[in-house]
């Protein structure tokens, strides 16, 4: 990866985003003022239930949102301290690749089903560095070795129905990295995979960070997926950011309710046989009919009336700086005693 002249605070950096659907029902507010940074060879976990804008998120980023329906009406996203939002089409299209990257949730609905995965591979480099058939097909068999596909040389001109989804994740993993990004996003990518493979696919994650010395934001709803490989972690809901922390503060002591309960649905090995697992009651909002006041509070236990009026709390820094929390109740002992509850154990 070349070094740039470092005139940037942060690799890249989220300000303020805002991203809406519009739609003949109504207009959803699915991202609202969310802001983060990564650092360069840095792992930011972004949390949260189906729904709470994880992979808007990314979508915004990567500048592949449906349009219409979906818009960005606000914000800043920063690569390098230059505003992607601000960039000509071609040139944005033209960073998704060398620059930054993304891994898809479906590996077989995003590889191509008609293309050996080989051929596929090698069309990053046909394409965006103009290289010969027979030097593309070199670099991507070498790809294809380098994510641990056995037979690579063999298996080049397989197709993707023919190899297992831990495989094909791996084929869309050597396409993510072929172009050496600065950052890497990765949408759920252990989803719909065993545990075992799943263990594979982010320990091979972590292995390709640090050769290539990306920066990894891992998007995800699991908790004990990101629990040995996250730096830091935020946690989404209804399309804001609720904690921000790094990862031994959240799992050690969380600070909002939701982050609370997201960690006490966790299975435990202590738990007893027969027993009820803890789960957050009721469901996500509608975004096209958002609760006043906190967008969790309809789920919350500690809400009180000041949780359902006005606007949501904003996401401000806590103790050190290190970390925020988007609560009305952050300081409160009951919600202290509780998040002690839900973090004793190990994930």
């Amino acid at each position: 990866m070349a070094a740039d002249d470092k005139t940037y605070e942060h690799l890249l950096d989220v300000r303020d985003l805002h991203v809406e659907f519009r739609m003949r029902t109504g207009v959803a507010k699915a991202i609202n003022g969310v802001s983060f940074h990564l650092n360069e060879k840095e792992t930011l976990a972004i949390l949260g239930e189906s729904g709470s804008g994880k992979s808007v998120t990314a979508q915004a980023i990567m500048g592949i949102l449906d349009s219409p329906p979906g818009f960005v009406t606000g914000g800043e996203v920063l690569f390098q301290g230059v505003d992607m939002l601000k960039m000509p089409r071609k040139a944005r299209a033209a960073m998704r690749g060398p620059k930054i990257s993304m891994i898809f949730q479906d590996a077989l609905s995003a590889l191509n089903p008609v293309f050996p995965v080989g051929w596929q591979i090698a069309e990053m480099f046909r394409i965006h560095r103009k290289t010969n058939s027979s030097d593309a097909m070199k670099a991507a068999i070498s790809l294809m070795e380098q994510v641990h596909i056995p037979a690579a040389k063999q298996r080049f001109k397989a197709y993707p129905h023919q190899f297992s989804g831990g495989m094909r994740q791996r084929i869309m993993i050597a396409m993510a990295i072929a172009l050496d990004p600065w950052i890497l996003i990765a949408d759920e990518p252990t989803t719909a995979l065993d545990v075992t493979v799943q263990a594979q696919i982010m320990a091979l994650l972590k292995e390709l960070q640090d050769e290539h010395d990306m920066g990894l934001i891992l998007i995800t709803h699991d908790l004990g997926v990101v629990a040995n490989v996250a730096d830091r972690i935020a946690v989404m809901y209804a399309g804001r950011l609720v904690e921000m922390a790094p990862v031994e503060e959240v799992y050690g002591q969380p600070r909002h309710p939701y982050t609370i309960g997201l960690l006490e649905s966790v299975p435990r090995l202590d738990t007893k046989r027969g027993g009820v697992l803890p789960a957050i009651g009721g469901l996500p909002p509608n975004l096209l009919a958002m609760p006043g006041g906190c967008p969790f509070n309809p789920r919350c236990r500690f809400a009180v009336d000041r949780c359902r009026q006005g606007t949501p709390p904003p996401l401000e820094a806590l103790d050190d700086g290190t970390r925020f929390a988007a609560c009305w109740r952050v300081d409160d002992p009951e919600v202290a005693d509780e998040a002690h509850r839900a973090s004793e154990g190990d994930l």
